[in-house]
């Protein structure tokens, strides 16, 4: 039914048994080729960019825009597994894989005597391997790049978080004591921070914090938590802040544009982004259509990032036409409901030139220009890591429960602000004051709504895990699936339409791969039996 993206672990192991033969991915794929490159001469540098460019978020996550109410493609067969919530796997997600060769890329690194690269390492390494943790619980971590190993044994997800949170600290300090002569072509190499070490130390202090909020919520992981953070605070390089967002760009061009653009700008220009409903082969710039969900979100609250995280439809609903359900202005916003049955003949203006995409450019061949707005700025827009949006957001949830100093209603302000700065809502991104003024005059228009105002809102908790889920519309869909099954289920994400749903309930994992079963059946039985809605990630209270 549907593209599949990435296999998981044990697979990826065995074809990357040696070192670097035959494994595309984790090679940077012009000047140099990886059949000429060998153990000596492949230095880390050559290696880095590709994996960087496999840490990026939001690509290939299309099923789970749609489950946390972002997008709705109104014409799946009922069943479809992406609307009926089984069955599903790893393919599912596109991050759900880490990439074997950072591991390779460690190695290799230390071969060279070059610790910056461990420990860039390091900090990948936690980055993917923490998301694979989120998606599937117990994996194989311990045994993972020991060649020697055919069938790892799989470790539990809590011993693999503390684990990579000890990655995390000796990256900072492989990086912060690196020597210029220890960093090979480094500001070439690095497409994300061109080697400035205190940016990279400001993303592994972001991506601790990701992993401390994670288990927030889990009582029993106080004591952790407050360690955790007094070393943060005491390295003092702080988070990223506004502006500051994690992400690559090895220069992108309109033949080879950005990942996000290329899928979901409504401009697959090689027709390489195709997937498969029931019998037909469709673009997938068609799974980014608006979702009622989140778009009425939108329209109640008044926010003026409608216009920014959704486009208006490209052809106008005839007044008076048939549609299965009533929409509110404006008009020209239109969304599915995720599983609704919406026959094309009752009612064609369900069909995709009738409802709203993920809003941004539409023209081909458009650059990034600083009027560039919504999510989609152009084809040679960065692939976002991690999102100083994001980095806002945990930030004024730390200042919230009291782990980091400050106001708690001055961080939030600031963690909503950031987003209208990120989409450009004021259409100058030379001048973020632009962005900043629809902000302001927003927030003093709804200063009794109590999803919007800090004063107004009854439950300052819930305020805040709103507005953040409302920020990572189209632009961080795992991380919002991550804060739903932390938070009990909240925000209220209606369930798939499908009168063929196989549950009552959302899924809160995915079971792992028919193929692990197949190869590594000893380790994986022992994990018991994976039930993706009832079996929880260990981080969940």
């Amino acid at each position: 039914m549907r593209k599949q993206y990435k296999s998981l672990f044990i697979t990826s192991f065995i074809a990357c048994g040696l070192l670097f033969a035959g494994c595309k991915k984790g090679w940077i794929d012009i000047n140099y080729n990886p059949i000429q490159l060998t153990e000596n001469n492949a230095t880390p540098d050559i290696i880095l960019p590709n994996l960087l460019i496999s840490s990026q978020s939001a690509v290939n996550e299309d099923w789970l825009q749609g489950l946390m109410g972002y997008w709705a493609y109104g014409e799946y067969p009922t069943g479809s597994p992406e609307i009926a919530y089984y069955p599903l796997d790893n393919t599912f997600i596109g991050s759900a894989t880490p990439d074997i060769n950072i591991f390779l890329f460690e190695q290799n690194a230390l071969r060279h005597d070059q610790p910056y690269y461990v420990g860039i390492a390091k900090a990948l390494k936690a980055l993917q391997w923490s998301r694979a943790v989120d998606i599937n619980n117990n994996i194989p971590y311990g045994d993972v790049g020991k060649v020697e190993i055919r069938k790892p044994r799989y470790d539990d997800g809590r011993v693999v978080y503390e684990g990579l949170m000890k990655e995390l600290d000796e990256a900072t300090t492989l990086i912060k004591g690196a020597s210029q002569d220890k960093a090979i072509r480094i500001g070439i190499a690095d497409i994300m921070f061109k080697g400035d070490k205190t940016k990279w130390v400001k993303f592994i202090n972001t991506l601790k914090l990701r992993l401390l909020m994670h288990q927030a919520c889990r009582t029993d992981r106080a004591a952790y938590i407050q360690a955790e953070i007094a070393k943060i605070t005491a390295e003092g390089s702080g988070f990223l802040n506004s502006g500051e967002d994690a992400d690559v760009n090895p220069g992108y061009t309109d033949q080879k544009p950005a990942s996000y653009f290329a899928k979901y700008s409504a401009f697959d220009i090689y027709a390489r982004n195709y997937i498969q409903i029931g019998g037909n082969w469709l673009p997938v710039w068609q799974m980014a259509s608006a979702n009622v969900t989140a778009m009425n979100m939108l329209k109640e609250n008044n926010d003026p990032r409608l216009a920014f995280f959704y486009g208006p439809a490209r052809l106008p609903m005839p007044a008076g036409a048939a549609e299965p359900f009533t929409q509110p202005g404006p008009v020209e916003y239109r969304g599915n409901k995720l599983g609704l049955p919406a026959d094309r003949l009752q009612y064609p203006y369900q069909q995709t030139d009738y409802v709203s995409q993920v809003g941004g450019v539409r023209a081909l061949r458009t650059a990034v220009s600083p009027a560039s707005t919504g999510i989609i700025k152009g084809y040679n827009m960065d692939s976002w890591i991690i999102t100083s949006i994001e980095s806002m957001f945990l930030q004024a949830e730390a200042v919230y429960r009291g782990w980091l100093p400050g106001d708690a209603e001055t961080a939030y302000k600031a963690a909503v602000r950031e987003s209208f700065r990120w989409l450009n809502v004021g259409g100058n991104s030379n001048t973020p004051a632009l962005s900043d003024a629809i902000f302001n005059n927003w927030y003093t228009q709804e200063v009794a709504n109590t999803k919007v105002s800090w004063a107004a809102a009854p439950d300052k908790y819930k305020l805040l895990m709103f507005q953040k889920y409302m920020a990572f519309n189209g632009i961080e869909p795992f991380e919002s699936w991550v804060d739903y099954r932390r938070n009990g289920a909240f925000p209220a994400i209606p369930l798939s339409y499908d009168p063929a749903r196989t549950s009552d309930k959302m899924p809160i994992r995915l079971p792992y791969l028919v193929s692990e079963l197949l190869l590594n059946k000893e380790n994986l039985l022992a994990q018991g039996t994976i039930d993706p809605f009832t079996s929880k990630i260990w981080w969940m209270p």
